[in-house]
C-alpha cells in the first residue's frame, strides 16, 4: 500500500486545486453580473451626468442607436421594478444625460423606421 505520508500529501494536493478550482469560477462569475438598479437609484445617480461616468460605471451599452439627431443608448436588464426587469435607454444632449425611460426587457424601444448606430 501507499505510505500515509505520500497518501497525506496526495490528499491536501488535491484538496488545494479543487478549492482553487472553485474560487476562481466564483470570481469569474462576479465579474459577469452588473448591478441591477430601480429606477429611483439608477435615475439619482446617472441624470445629468456625462457621458464618460456612464461608461465608467456601466461600460459599454448594449445598443446605440439615434434619433432626431440625438444619441441614444440601451443597457439591457438593469432596472428591476415590480419584480420585472426593464432595459433603460438614455438620451443625450451635448454629451449629457438628458432624459431616461424604461422599457420591458426584450420590447423594442426603436421607434419605426429609426437604425441602430
Amino acid at each position: 500500500m501507499i505510505p500515509s505520508k505520500i497518501a497525506g500529501f496526495i490528499f491536501c494536493v488535491l484538496l488545494f486545486f479543487s478549492f482553487n478550482a472553485w474560487a476562481a469560477e466564483e470570481i469569474e462569475k462576479k465579474q459577469d453580473e452588473k448591478k441591477i438598479f430601480t429606477i429611483i437609484e439608477f435615475e439619482s445617480t446617472f441624470m445629468n451626468r456625462k457621458k464618460e461616468k456612464l461608461l465608467e460605471v456601466l461600460g459599454e451599452p448594449d445598443r446605440k442607436w439615434e434619433h432626431s439627431g440625438k444619441k441614444i443608448w440601451t443597457y439591457h436588464k438593469i432596472i428591476k421594478d415590480q419584480e420585472k426587469f426593464w432595459d433603460q435607454n438614455i438620451l443625450f444632449d451635448f454629451n449629457r444625460i438628458n432624459r431616461m425611460w424604461a422599457t420591458p426587457a426584450g420590447a423594442s424601444s426603436t421607434p419605426s423606421g429609426h437604425e441602430d448606430k
